[in-house]
């Protein structure tokens, strides 16, 4: 089977990052700016060129695969009407019409990521992954017999980290050339879909989420929306405070054995309302099941993802500890990026869309909690915890934006 690539149908980004001549190719991004369908068609593409000798394609998570990369090379795949067999055990897909292999891989554990010969490699936000990723695959990239040997990276800058060294590559050890893509330049987005950023984000955040550029948006303060104006009963638009006792009590839960944190709430449209609080120390999960249930029995819980693995006892993990006692556990199945909760935090506060009382431990994480070395500084035992708990179920029920648009593909 032979295949050609349409790069007329390409946005000029996508254009210019494609026709780069360096071994490592880099597309710098906002959000929606196409990185992820050009980063698809990409390993599509080297897995042709390449056959048979495998290709191995980054996410931060498995999870997070699932929603991204995975989706696009399937929606892709079959737009074009091109055999394949996607293994979910190995993580892998073989194209049939030309024995292309694309290996998914997953950053969370880099070491995990040693293995075989590659051909090829590519990184799917690679900015908010650790630098020992980009190392494995740079060292993996060595099958002689290959056509085309490459490493791409397609993702929206987070804090001058060491993509930041990468891209400039001022010491000029790799050979790389990279691309800058901004939101706006995608015309395949919805019409509100760069309004919505914009509204989002404040002028920093945007000229990182929206054009690309590398800023230092980890310093100072997380939670830097936050102020005293927002210790108040928030006004139900078109109703009294009073109404808020008529809505469904929900809660965000953090599992750590120190201080077992959580936070409860009521929301509406588009704003939340956290009212209590639970902190229990050197406890575990059925403590923490029994306290909830004694105030607010089989409520909604938004709690920390790994909670789904994570056992307190030797036979339950914690979500199914709270299932049990009646409670309704919502969670994805992994934890979104911390940048992802903290911005969703931040906007709701920025637009006064959350209000807070009697949540002692919430409010001095919100006005305590500093970044260190591009994470939250957990160096004092007594802080994050109650702030992470409210985060899941910000994060859950408020995301900011979706970080991907699809469309059709370029052959």
């Amino acid at each position: 089977m032979h295949i050609e690539i349409r790069k007329s149908s390409m946005l000029p980004a996508q254009r210019a990052w494609w026709d780069l001549p360096n071994f490592i190719k880099a597309m710098v991004g906002g959000y929606g700016s196409g990185k992820t369908y050009i980063g698809a068609l990409r390993a599509i593409y080297l897995s042709y060129v390449n056959a048979p000798y495998p290709g191995m394609y980054v996410s931060p998570t498995y999870p997070m695969a699932k929603k991204t990369i995975i989706i696009a090379l399937k929606d892709m795949l079959d737009k074009a009407q091109i055999d394949y067999v996607y293994n979910k055990m190995e993580h892998q897909f073989v194209i049939t019409e030309w024995n292309g292999n694309i290996w998914i891989g997953s950053g969370e554990v880099p070491a995990s990521l040693k293995g075989p010969t590659l051909a090829w490699a590519g990184i799917d936000e690679p900015f908010i992954q650790d630098k020992e990723v980009f190392k494995q695959m740079n060292a993996r990239v060595r099958e002689s017999r290959a056509s085309q040997r490459e490493i791409f990276l397609t993702g929206t800058p987070e804090e001058l980290n060491w993509g930041y060294d990468l891209i400039n590559n001022d010491k000029a050890e790799y050979d790389i050339g990279f691309v800058v893509a901004k939101t706006i330049a995608n015309i395949h987005n919805p019409v509100e879909y760069a309004k919505n950023l914009q509204a989002a984000y404040d002028e920093n955040e945007q000229k990182a989420y929206m054009d690309g550029e590398f800023l230092n948006l980890t310093h100072g303060r997380v939670y830097k929306d936050f102020t005293r104006e927002l210790l108040k009963v928030r006004d139900e638009p078109g109703g009294h405070p009073d109404s808020l006792k008529e809505l469904p009590i929900e809660c965000g839960m953090d599992f750590n054995v120190d201080a077992l944190s959580c936070e409860i709430y009521r929301k509406g449209p588009g704003w939340i309302h956290f009212f209590d609080e639970i902190r229990l120390k050197n406890a575990n999960t059925y403590d923490m099941a029994e306290a909830l249930q004694k105030k607010y029995p089989g409520i909604a819980i938004y709690p920390d993802a790994t909670g789904s693995a994570r056992k307190t006892s030797a036979t339950m993990s914690d979500h199914a500890i709270l299932r049990a006692a009646g409670f309704t556990v919502r969670a994805p199945l992994s934890n979104p990026p911390v940048k992802d909760r903290t911005n969703a935090f931040n906007a709701l506060m920025r637009n006064g869309n959350i209000s807070f009382e009697n949540c002692g431990e919430l409010i001095s994480d919100l006005e305590r909690c500093t970044w260190r070395s591009g994470d939250i500084d957990k160096r004092d035992p007594e802080r994050t915890h109650a702030s992470d708990a409210a985060g899941y179920a910000v994060v859950y029920n408020f995301p900011v934006i979706s970080r991907n648009v699809s469309y059709s593909p370029a052959w």
